[in-house]
């Protein structure tokens, strides 16, 4: 991810749903004039050793707490997880965040609207199965959802690996 995405302009960069931070804390090494804020639930942030003097963290639910104010929003396989409802409430609280002109990036095993990769194939199965109603979704199905949460989707990036990078901003 941090080959195609330049993380350079933002000051603030909430990781939503961000575990125990790694992503964070790569992001902050390759930007550093940002600071970041790891949004996760109390029980996760509670087990965190931080390790970035740039990086604080937030506890709470995105299905039930206010997000931090920031310029840039990642949310990095959480969307796949839950069912469109579910992805729906979870972007309309990064929209109650995020000022007009902020970045989301949502960084998931996002389907091409072509030939799908096995891998990609092989994980939307195992996300219909194992979370009841999680899946890839194709770049048109995502941006569906962001438009119904307020964000317009500006382009979707490929990686080297196999996630792709979708930007959108808040309007």
């Amino acid at each position: 991810m941090l080959a195609t995405y330049d993380f350079g302009g933002f000051t603030t960069i909430v990781d939503v749903g961000g575990g125990r931070g790694h992503l964070l804390r790569a992001v902050l090494d390759a930007a550093p004039s940002a600071t970041g804020v790891l949004f996760d639930l109390p029980e996760v942030i509670q087990r965190l050793q931080v390790g970035h003097e740039r990086m604080i963290t937030t506890a709470g639910s995105f299905f039930a707490d206010p997000l931090p104010q920031a310029d840039a929003y990642v949310l990095m396989d959480v969307l796949h997880d839950w069912p469109d409802d579910e992805c729906e409430t979870i972007l309309r609280a990064v929209r109650r965040a995020a000022p007009v002109g902020a970045t989301l990036l949502v960084v998931e095993a996002i389907v091409p609207e072509g030939p799908v990769d096995p891998r990609t194939a092989t994980l939307d199965v195992m996300m219909l199965v194992l979370t009841g109603g999680g899946r890839e979704r194709t770049a048109g199905q995502l941006e569906a959802l962001l438009t119904r949460a307020g964000f317009v989707l500006d382009t979707v990036l490929d990686t080297p690996g196999p996630v792709r990078i979708a930007e959108a901003r808040a309007v």
